[in-house]
């Protein structure tokens, strides 16, 4: 068993336990900011002036703009992934999902094409935002898919979100072709399940 080293990793900053008041007022002002200014003229020190508060404060919560901007994309991904599964079979449950994320998406575009830059900082509080949300998104598409779908399937799918959020991000499709890529992508993975079949009957 490998042993950890104590203080070996940055100290990480956690939101757990910190004032609420204090988290929602930067996430509320970082998000009028963004999406009046966009992602590359965000800053920290705008920020800060319309929360009303310091920069020691500021940092004390979130370690740059990055880690900010992934935070604000968290929670609405966490709050997505509170909602029930529909019904159906696995390629109509998962047809809803990438809907779902599309709009989810789409509700907040200065937000979705500034998360896609922000998550990839190497910043140790960023990874574990990150985390996070792939974490969340990989398990929604667990539960649409169903129970026995193989891991290769599952795999395979949790890479087709990620390349499809990244390439609506850069503006390469829309939200809505992104979640009907991800649907066709769904349907030739699951074409050999059983009960897979029915709404792809449908769709020809």
């Amino acid at each position: 068993m490998t042993k950890t080293v104590p203080n070996a990793a940055p100290v990480r900053r956690t939101l757990a336990g910190r004032s609420t008041e204090t988290v929602d007022r930067l996430l509320d002002a970082g998000l009028e900011v963004l999406r009046e200014q966009g992602y590359e003229q965000l800053s920290m020190r705008e920020v800060c002036r319309r929360a009303g508060l310091t920069h020691a404060t500021a940092y004390g919560y979130f370690s740059a703009k990055q880690h900010l901007v992934s935070e604000m994309y968290w929670r609405r991904v966490e709050r997505w992934c509170e909602t029930p599964i529909v019904e159906g079979t696995p390629t109509e449950r998962l047809a809803r999902v990438f809907t779902e994320l599309a709009e989810l998406a789409a509700a907040e575009p200065e937000l979705s094409v500034a998360a896609s830059a922000a998550v990839l900082s190497r910043d140790p509080d960023v990874a574990r935002v990150r985390t996070s949300i792939g974490a969340a998104m990989s398990g929604r598409v667990r539960l649409a898919a169903g129970p026995g779908c193989p891991e290769g399937v599952l795999d395979a799918l949790d890479l087709a979100v990620s390349g499809a959020m990244v390439q609506a991000g850069m503006g390469h499709s829309t939200y809505p072709e992104m979640a009907q890529r991800l649907t066709r992508v769904a349907r030739l993975l699951l074409a050999d399940r059983p009960g897979a079949g029915a709404d792809e009957e449908q769709a020809q």
